[in-house]
């Protein structure tokens, strides 16, 4: 149950601190007093409360003096300033000291109950906007991408160098390995993080329509331009915009993106005045650039605007090590929300994971365990819950090429060898190996032996 908000009031007359406390009580808020400024710090690092009705003129620390203390220790609480000594100079004063409104004596009860809600509202929609910021930060932030292989370690390593900087980076990787994220990283951790972040798949869109976006256009600029229209860049003004698949632009645009980064300044569909624009360019493309350029099919100058710093992803088939933390990030992230949470992965699972080569990447894996969590009638995911590309899918041969087999290869031939052993009689098998037939008949399908 949601408490009711709080209101402290503080004046060192009685018969108004009681009127005030009947006021606001009446409107549904929880009421604490207090005779003098003194006793209000004291209690409201305790009381915590949403608003402080103060009088300015008391003894000892007078109401002036006691805003700026709340603001020093909860910047977030607003202060409403009371006096029966009004004139335009006290008013000038409150609000400059940074008073969230300021009330005359003797007051309008209507007046009270209006100025409370409104303080009540801004603190609400401050603290709701500072909660959704955090949480934003937290999703992005750096340190919660998974891995700890030493590809990613030095991906890490290279954020959080960039975010320090403003300067323009250029995010190398295969599809599905996560550059949008990476993007998002460097922004929530830079001194940007305040502004927009706008993303756009470059690749995706017709000439025609991606300088309308990336650009803005005016009304009448072109058919069924019927209202002036902001471009991303103007929109990421003083944030970040992540162009994707950057290496797909045509000609044309790279010519128009070159000069907008260079000149530091767009002008939309349909206008000739420029627009000065403070944004930080993070481009990323899933094809290698430099045998676009010596192809000359990419803009060399662009190029070399865009890659200031270059941050390279491995691919998940490098990675194996980081595929059991993903795996369990991604049931952590899915499986509360079933009504009989998934919890984690059978040990024979794991295997199956390392050994695909995972062509579609982080993506392909999320996608994978998010469609296992909704089949499986179990509290862990089993093999069975996997698609039967993975399933059957062969062994890396890494591991073979440096003289070792791995453990799927032990443990199919000692498996193979038991059954051969014993004429190959399941139920005996399956007793020597200390299994049940269900989990050796599924074993061998999976060899291919059934």
């Amino acid at each position: 149950m949601v408490r009711p908000s709080r209101v402290m009031v503080v004046d060192d007359d009685a018969e108004t601190l009681a009127l005030l406390h009947e006021i606001v009580a009446k409107e549904g808020f929880e009421v604490e007093t207090a005779e003098d400024a003194e006793t209000a710090l004291r209690r409201l690092e305790q009381w915590q409360p949403e608003l402080v009705i103060t009088d300015i003129h008391m003894p000892g620390m007078d109401g002036l003096a006691l805003l700026a203390a709340v603001r020093e220790k909860e910047p977030d609480i607003p202060v409403v300033l009371l006096t029966a000594y009004g004139s335009l100079k006290t008013a000038v004063d409150a609000i400059k000291a940074g008073a969230f409104d300021y009330l005359s004596k003797p007051f309008i009860v209507e007046d009270i109950r209006l100025v409370v809600r409104r303080a009540l509202e801004h603190t609400k929609l401050v603290r709701e906007n500072r909660s959704l910021r955090g949480q934003l930060r937290d999703r992005y932030r750096f340190d919660n991408l998974v891995g700890c292989s030493g590809g990613m370690v030095a991906v890490y390593k290279m954020i959080a160098r960039v975010a320090e900087t403003d300067s323009t980076v250029l995010i190398q990787g295969e599809s599905g390995t996560g550059k949008e994220l990476i993007a998002r990283a460097i922004h929530a951790n830079s001194g940007r993080s305040g502004g927009p972040f706008v993303a756009i798949d470059t690749g995706s869109l017709a000439e025609t329509l991606l300088e309308s976006e990336l650009f803005g256009h005016e009304r009448g600029a072109f058919t069924g331009a019927v209202a002036t229209k902001k471009g991303l860049l103007e929109q990421a003004n003083l944030g970040t915009c992540f162009l994707d698949e950057i290496a797909d632009l045509s000609p044309i645009m790279q010519s128009k993106l070159l000069r907008a980064i260079q000149e530091r300044e767009i002008r939309r569909v349909g206008s000739e005045t420029p627009r000065a624009i403070d944004v930080r360019i993070i481009a990323a493309s899933k094809k290698a650039m430099k045998p676009l350029v010596e192809a000359g099919t990419f803009r060399e100058d662009l190029f070399y605007r865009l890659e200031v710093i270059t941050i390279v992803l491995p691919p998940l088939r490098d990675r194996i090590e980081d595929i059991p933390l993903l795996s369990r990030y991604f049931v952590d992230k899915f499986g509360r929300t079933k009504e009989r949470p998934v919890t984690g992965l059978s040990p024979d699972t794991i295997p199956l994971l390392t050994r695909y080569s995972w062509p579609g990447n982080v993506r392909e894996l999320e996608h994978v365990i998010e469609r296992a969590i909704a089949l499986t009638p179990y509290p862990i995911i089993t093999p069975e819950d996997l698609p039967e590309t993975i399933r059957a899918a062969p062994v890396h041969n890494q591991a073979r090429a440096r003289g070792w087999e791995t453990l799927h290869d032990v443990e199919k031939n000692y498996i193979l060898r038991v059954l051969e052993a014993h004429r190959q009689d399941h139920g005996e098998t399956a007793d020597i190996l200390g299994i049940h037939r269900k989990t050796l008949f599924r074993k061998l399908r999976q060899y291919g032996k059934v």
